[in-house]
């Protein structure tokens, strides 16, 4: 096969600005036919924005690209899907209240040049050919709401695949995903493969993409870096071409001065998700909170601040008892908490980085409607350095940010109310090497002050890595506590899952 036959997209000169922001910088590049082609790169790298390119939603204002040797300019989704090219989006694009079926056509019900009308007879049929062609099998007449995110995403795979897709691109697939969802989902990838279609693949989990890649190309700051095989590169070498220097550690030394008490839970209760739950953390602590997907950690954090209700037990904050009826008196008391998804939970994605970080201090900190332009700029401003968010003003909208620097905007607005105790949950989910490695010495800074903070995670190497105390549980009760000693992979996934892998 010629070099020409061999490539089935080409990049040339690609250049792509929003206000302040020059998200591609004359990219050049090219994907070979019938691989699996990760896209890396730490967040505002630029890679979302050029899978948004080839699918049609952005128009670059420089540069071209061939589609099978061919000019390649499509004028939304739509028209790439038409085409070959199908995105499955990391928020995906379902309507939950309509069935698979209904979803897997959505778009198609009447389409193509003879507008030809497709009936639910024929839908059922066709649905149910895909399915069966990729080895699976689903109730055709549920609704998408009833499914699993990774069978919800299987469904986008078999309608990307069911419209003759050549490409498919994957935007951070497997960011939500358990450990056995993301295995089923990598199975579906390489049998894709094998049926000759090329998937282009955005991912910050480098392990994963060592384990799927062919090819991998590093994006820094809107610029191509390099592409190449694989398996020509160290995840270390990898590392440095994605942030542009050396990283010697992955986490930054932890001397903590862990003092006394700071928070105890007592006998937290809640019938059918969480039972006798008893811990502490202390002043400069970090807690971290282990357990399989499922077992009722996150569940616990929310009764812990009002989010949700709880049938019993007590809060003792040093010393004194909590009444905690809801998230303002929470925070009115000192406990934040960062959710696991910043998009829907900790910011308004329409307002501003202003906005966004002063809200929670306008209301806990200040108790007034309004309060002086100057302190808020001063807080606004204050925090956006400590935090290094990369914006080129406060009145950006949160949205247009990286994953990163929105997370760093979520921290920013609970450290702006100044909480003694923070509890994070899955705090750098999504986000990349460079700035994992900044919000852990942003974790390190806070418990140097005194905060305690408590960590749910299930990254196995950040929980090792950053707690100085680790809490398991299992099927919502405590299952032990390790020291930073005695935690390891093997005796923290021993008491999650049951001692004896039961």
């Amino acid at each position: 096969m010629s070099k020409q036959a061999d490539t089935i997209l080409e990049f040339k000169n690609i250049s792509k600005e929003f206000p302040g922001v020059k998200a591609l910088n004359d990219v050049s590049f090219s994907i070979k036919r019938g691989t699996i082609h990760c896209i890396v790169g730490e967040n505002g790298a630029g890679k979302s924005t050029l899978m948004k390119v080839i699918d049609g939603l952005y128009k670059p204002e420089k540069g071209t690209i061939e589609f099978d040797g061919k000019p390649w300019n499509p004028k939304g989704s739509a028209q790439a899907r038409l085409k070959g090219i199908a995105m499955i989006h990391q928020e995906l694009n379902i309507i939950p209240e309509m069935t698979v079926v209904q979803n897997m056509y959505l778009g198609r019900e009447a389409s193509g040049p003879l507008k030809i009308a497709l009936d639910d007879k024929r839908m059922m049929g066709e649905a149910k050919k895909y399915l069966s062609d990729q080895g699976l099998s689903y109730d055709l007449n549920l609704k998408m709401k009833e499914l699993s995110l990774a069978d919800a995403q299987m469904i986008e795979i078999i309608k990307a695949v069911s419209c003759d897709a050549k490409i498919i691109l994957m935007d951070e697939p497997t960011s939500s995903l358990t450990e056995k969802e993301v295995k089923y989902l990598i199975e579906k990838i390489f049998e894709l493969k094998k049926q000759g279609i090329t998937i282009i693949f955005i991912s910050h989990k480098l392990d994963e993409v060592f384990h799927i890649a062919d090819y991998i190309s590093v994006f820094r700051d809107g610029a191509h870096i390099m592409t190449g095989k694989a398996s020509e590169y160290s995840r270390a070498a990898l590392i440095e071409k994605m942030v542009g220097r050396e990283m010697k550690e992955v986490f930054p030394p932890r001397d903590p001065k862990i003092g006394e008490v700071l928070l105890r839970v007592e006998n937290f209760n809640k019938k059918g998700i969480f039972e006798d739950i008893n811990f502490e953390v202390r002043k400069g602590e970090i807690l971290g909170i282990s357990g399989l997907v499922g077992a009722g950690r996150t569940e616990i954090a929310r009764a812990m601040i009002g989010l949700d209700p709880k049938d019993s037990g007590e809060l003792y904050c040093e010393g004194q008892r909590m009444e905690i009826r809801n998230v303002n008196d929470s925070i009115r008391q000192g406990i934040a908490m960062v959710s696991e998804d910043r998009r829907r939970y900790g910011l308004v994605l329409l307002r501003d980085i202003k906005e966004n970080i002063a809200m929670a201090a306008l209301k806990h900190v200040f108790k007034k409607k309004v309060i002086p332009l100057s302190k808020e700029k001063r807080i606004v401003h204050d925090m956006m350095q400590r935090f290094a968010i990369k914006a080129p003003s406060a009145a950006v909208e949160t949205r247009t940010l990286s994953g990163g620097n929105q997370q760093k905007v979520v921290l920013a607005k609970w450290m702006a109310v100044a909480p003694r105790v923070l509890i994070m949950d899955e705090p750098t989910r999504g986000i990349d090497v460079g700035t994992k490695y900044e919000i852990y010495k942003m974790m390190n800074e806070m418990t140097d002050q005194g905060m305690a903070i408590i960590m749910i995670n299930s990254d196995m190497e950040e929980l090792l890595g950053m707690s100085d105390r680790i809490l398991i549980i299992r099927q919502g009760r405590v299952a032990g506590e390790l020291s930073r000693e005695e935690a390891t992979p093997g005796t923290v996934m021993s008491m999650a899952v049951g001692g004896n892998g039961e």
